[in-house]
């Protein structure tokens, strides 16, 4: 066999592995974490929600969101702490604390 053809063999197999998998990735169900250090009511708030809402009928479900209002999570600093970590998927924060994070924010910190 020509080394194309083992190649060309090689990558079919994986595909057909692979194949299975995708299946049960695409019915896996995902919640992501949301935050806001206002109380619910609060039009930052329910701007959240309403986008997770529109999120869940887009995704058909796949996605949801919960909202964590009135600093479940911690403040703004701590948002920004677990959203680095991969612990918060939306973190709804001002500008003030990312200019430690991002630089160039902090010309609207002046």
């Amino acid at each position: 066999m020509k080394r194309r053809d083992v190649l060309q063999a090689g990558a079919a197999a994986a595909l057909a592995a692979a194949a299975p998998l995708r299946n049960a990735f695409a019915q896996q169900k995902t919640v992501w974490k949301a935050a806001d250090v206002h109380p619910l009511g609060y039009p930052t708030v329910e701007a959240v929600v309403r986008m997770g809402k529109k999120i869940e009928t887009a995704t058909g479900g796949r996605i949801s969101l919960q909202m964590y209002p009135l600093m479940q999570l911690g403040g703004e600093k701590e948002m920004i702490e677990q959203a680095q970590l991969g612990a918060l998927q939306l973190a709804r924060i001002s500008v003030g604390p990312m200019g430690p994070v991002v630089d160039e924010l902090n010309v609207f910190n002046l």
